[in-house]
């Protein structure tokens, strides 16, 4: 049984009402209100002069010649309840913080100096985000406290910095504050010997100062240790309880029938004629749930004429003998025995280049030359010298444009970089590599046990390329219920109305493929959906005539590090995969990992995600039903990656568009050629 605490902490409410006075002109220190924060008796009594007036400003204490006054009672105006006790405990941590900031969306941010990791060069803190709520997971007024992680800020203020570009200064730390430079106030640029920036890595480059080493280790762990420490410290105080009356001693231990599981066997994927929850032991032990269905597939090598004598040969004894450790130990089975297909290279098709300047003309006019048999699929096997990680553009493109030619010739590919053929741990690759190459072949590594329904899930991701400065969203990626591929597309995050017909083309294809017409759509989201998003996918179901249901689930792309539960039966701390909580009205929080039993012990701790759900269909989730079987589905998606034999927390359906957006912006075309939107050649 799970011992859980979660990073919430509920109170009662310090005051139940205030006499507030509100002005219409902004004063330093006020705060500034929405027409929806106002109290509801500014529109009984001021409902006309309140249509025009979009701001309001109040410090919470002011009355005098106030525009407005009124008596607010906290309980019922929570939304003017959180602007003031913020304003309390932010009062509060300027006594005690190095530094206290108000965050974008009105939460409390504060910091404090972390002695161990400052430096002579930078000052390190530890940072924290306190949030006021209410009611989410309890009866009460709740402080969410969670932990950032660390911030430096460099030790010499900008008066000491000779020719530094301007242009690289974002924030800056001036006292106990953080400002942005560019908006900073006259009063706060005249004190540029007290203004310190703080260290972005665009920065430390240009500075030359190392980043941080980055740690794969347990992240519950310090986390816990340190939102503790901040409770121990400042929170159980005398002083912040006299301010805010908190309700526990400690952090809130959720109830046994607040914690929820995914179903039994929800982690469970069907091979060929069998199950197992780890994919490689299926894939070894039982084979693919199915091989490529083309009869004929042919695979060549694309590689740097220097890396044929090693990496090449090396390769290709691995794909056709399988690897063996220096005892004799088969590691990895030859590719056609893992993948149930012939290895079949033709030496003749292979693509070699002399420098990576003249790589690209020799790939086109390699495929050109590329005499294709009839009825037979070709993979490329490209051996590429240049690292993920390079930082020469021009070399880094080559990925891409490679990636793109052979898309044009209706050929996927495989990508290895020549150095890891060689290391020691490539035995762990090996899998790796297979599953992808049986995806681009058609074939289908596993797929989740459950049974067919008649519906169809839509997976929209996006990722902002820092190169084009814009959002790109591969999206429509369409699976059936049980996991298999329908295709996806590709394009800008603004063009809604792309988005709308590639689902209405999946819609069509559905019908095709089953005679039937979906019963339902789901569609996992990458953000909360507009209804500028969501209008073109109704209108389209309208023209199709199909009066069905539409659910849409938000799935955060990042792990939840706001809302964060903890294991205190488990030493690492984490919650057992599947079990959910719920933390908002229609917000929960998943945690996706590979603990199945209380007793594992596990090497990665990834955080929760977090889920919100919302439909077309007024009154769709008053069964409970309806979400269990949501959330069961996201975390079984999350199994289908088929890139590793690892598993992702992240669905597929959010984790495959999300891969497929950050390379399109890099292709010369800005549509993707119909090939690439069948084939999985991004993994």
């Amino acid at each position: 049984m799970e011992n859980l605490k979660i990073n919430i902490i509920p109170f009662e409410h310090p005051v139940k009402e205030l006499e507030i006075g509100f002005y219409k002109q902004d004063k330093k220190g006020f705060y500034a209100l929405w027409k929806g924060e106002y109290p509801q008796s500014f529109w009984d009594d001021f409902n006309d002069e309140m249509q025009n007036c979009d701001k309001l400003y109040t410090n919470f204490k002011d009355t005098l010649n106030c525009d407005y006054k009124a008596t607010v009672d906290f309980t019922k105006n929570t939304r003017l309840a959180a602007h003031y006790y913020t304003r309390l405990i932010y009062d509060y941590f300027e006594t005690v913080a190095d530094v206290v900031k108000i965050s974008f969306v009105k939460d409390i941010q504060i910091w404090f100096k972390d002695g161990a990791k400052t430096t002579a060069v930078y000052t390190s803190y530890k940072c924290f985000t306190v949030k006021v709520q209410f009611k989410k997971v309890t009866a009460f007024p709740e402080l969410l406290i969670s932990y950032d992680g660390n911030t430096t800020v460099y030790n010499k203020s900008l008066a000491e910095l000779d020719n530094f570009p301007p242009e690289l200064i974002n924030l800056v730390k001036f006292n106990k504050q953080v400002v942005k430079y560019e908006f900073a106030e006259d009063a706060v640029k005249q004190h540029i010997e007290e203004l310190y920036p703080i260290l972005s890595n665009t920065i430390r480059n240009y500075l030359k100062i190392d980043r941080p080493p980055f740690t794969r280790g347990n992240k519950y762990l310090p986390y816990y240790k340190n939102i503790n420490d901040l409770y121990d410290i400042y929170l159980n105080s005398k002083e912040f309880r006299a301010i805010i009356p908190l309700l526990n001693e400690g952090f809130y231990q959720v109830p046994q029938h607040h914690i929820h599981k995914t179903s039994f066997n929800s982690n469970k994927l069907r091979f060929f004629n069998g199950t197992d929850i780890v994919p490689h032991n299926g894939m070894k032990n039982i084979g693919p749930y199915k091989a490529s269905p083309h009869k004929n597939v042919e695979f060549f090598f694309i590689y740097h004429k220097p890396d044929r004598n090693f990496a090449v040969k090396t390769l290709f004894t691995y794909f056709t003998e399988g690897y063996k450790s220096p005892e004799g130990h088969l590691y990895f089975k030859p590719l056609k025995t893992y993948i149930k297909q012939p290895f079949l290279i033709n030496d003749g098709t292979s693509i070699s280049f002399d420098n990576t300047e003249t790589a690209l003309s020799v790939v086109k006019q390699g495929l050109l030359n590329l005499e294709k048999k009839p009825n037979t699929k070709y993979v490329a096997i490209y051996v590429t010298p240049v690292h993920k990680t390079e930082t020469d553009l021009q070399k880094k493109m080559l990925y891409y444009q490679v990636k793109e030619e052979l898309l044009k010739h209706d050929i996927s590919s495989q990508v290895i970089y020549k150095e890891n053929i060689g290391h020691k741990d490539f035995s762990f690759y090996l899998p790796n590599i297979a599953i992808a190459l049986l995806a681009k072949i058609d074939g289908i590594p596993w797929r989740l046990d459950r049974d067919t329904k008649e519906e169809l899930i839509v997976g929209v991701g996006a990722f902002t390329s820092l190169n084009h400065n814009i959002k790109y969203v591969a999206s429509a990626f369409c699976f059936n219920n049980n996991g298999e591929f329908k295709g996806f597309d590709c394009f800008k995050a603004n063009q809604t109305d792309l988005l709308a017909g590639t689902i209405g083309k999946q819609i069509l294809k559905y019908v095709v493929d089953n005679g039937e017409s979906a019963k339902r759509l789901i569609i996992h989201f990458y953000k909360k959906i507009s209804n500028k998003e969501l209008e073109p996918i109704m209108a389209m179901l309208n023209k199709l005539k199909l009066n069905i249901p539409v659910v849409i689930v938000t799935i955060n792309k990042t792990t939840s590090e706001d809302n964060v539960a903890f294991d205190l039966s488990s030493t690492n701390l984490m919650p057992i995969s599947g079990t959910y909580l719920k933390i908002g009205w229609d917000q929960y929080l998943l945690f996706n990992n590979v603990r199945y039993k209380a007793v594992d012990v596990v090497n990665d701790n990834p955080f929760p995600i977090k889920l919100s759900f919302s439909s077309t269909v007024e009154n769709y989730f008053d069964d409970r039903t309806v979400i269990e079987e949501l959330i069961d589905q996201v975390y079984q998606f999350s199994r289908m990656y088929w890139k590793s034999v690892k598993q992702q927390n992240l669905p597929v359906t959010i984790k495959y568009p999300e891969m497929a957006a950050e390379i399109f912006p890099f292709f010369e075309g800005d549509k993707l050629p119909d090939f690439g939107k069948n084939n999985l050649w991004f993994l």
